[in-house]
């Protein structure tokens, strides 16, 4: 049997197969959709409930829920981002100072009608603005120069008001002058943002090489708005006094003797006060002697260097 004769057979077969498997199909088709329809007429209940789902409704018979601040935040993201890394108790509802959104309009020219009021939330215990009446700072940008991030305040712009909300401080370094008065200002060291407190140490070298002193230490001696105005702890060690009264610690240690072991602090309860040697020592001498505890020194020295 040749090739071509296999060949050929090979073709009537399928073209047969091929042909009644399409027969099938369509008579099945027909079938079921026949069904179909007599199931459709026979249950009434079928049709009806097909008839009765709803069309799909348009866009703009859709009720719209108010933006919520993550919606907010796909457009204007660097806003977000400011406000989430430096917002502070502005970390609220975007919606809750923008009433109104997206309606601005060139034409009239109303950012200032649309723009929110710091007054809605901030305001003094009396009612009035949050910081006072004084026009220098009535206008809140002009320190909260970017209500997202409301804490980072130009500081070199605004120094000259600082005192205006911070009037302890601002009392404290006017009325006790001193160079932190004179030869600095508020910029100077709190530069590097608003509420940046420096270590002493930036400026000032420790005033004694036996004492590592932070600014903590620094602080117990010198209120830093008013560094003259020295005040310390009984506690205090002496080697702190030292640091600036180096000669007197020459002196204790030169000679020693009881007054060596004293604290400064037990003398000198407060900066720069002498005590009568009576308060230690009681009347040692004759009546007529103690009447004028002045003159000890005449005999004993100075309490630093006494002569025995």
């Amino acid at each position: 049997m040749s090739s071509k004769w296999i060949a050929g057979l090979a073709g009537i077969v399928l073209t047969i197969v091929l042909t009644m498997g399409l027969g099938c199909d369509k008579r099945a088709g027909i079938k079921t959709e026949t069904l179909d329809l007599e199931h459709k007429k026979s249950c009434p209940a079928a049709e009806a409930k097909e008839a009765a789902l709803p069309a799909e409704k348009s866009a703009y018979q859709t009720q719209i829920k108010p933006l919520t601040t993550a919606e907010c935040g796909q457009c204007h993201l660097s806003i977000f981002e400011a406000i989430r890394k430096q917002g502070g108790r502005h970390q609220i509802d975007c919606v809750r100072c923008h009433r109104e959104y997206h309606v601005y309009n060139p034409r009239k020219q109303n950012y200032e009608e649309i723009m929110p009021d710091c007054a809605w939330c901030h305001v003094s215990a009396t009612g009035g603005a949050f910081h006072g009446d004084n026009p220098n700072i009535t206008p809140c940008l002009s320190c909260h120069a970017d209500p997202h991030k409301p804490m980072a305040i130009p500081m070199a712009e605004v120094e000259d008001y600082c005192a205006m909300c911070h009037t302890k401080e601002g009392g404290e370094i006017c009325n006790n002058p001193s160079k932190h008065t004179t030869d600095v200002t508020c910029a100077d060291c709190h530069a590097e943002k608003h509420g940046f407190i420096p270590e002493c140490s930036a400026c000032h070298e420790s005033h004694s090489p036996e004492v590592q002193m932070a600014t903590a230490d620094c602080m117990t001696c010198h209120p830093v708005h008013k560094p003259k105005m020295i005040s310390y702890a009984e506690e205090t060690e002496n080697p702190v006094c030292a640091g600036c009264h180096g000669d007197v610690e020459n002196m204790l240690q030169k000679k020693v003797t009881l007054h060596t072991e004293v604290k400064c602090a037990d003398c000198h309860p407060s900066h720069k006060e002498i005590p009568p040697c009576t308060r230690c020592h009681g009347e040692p001498h004759p009546k007529d002697m103690m009447l004028d505890t002045s003159k000890c020194g005449t005999c004993h020295g100075i309490a630093h260097d006494l002569n025995m």
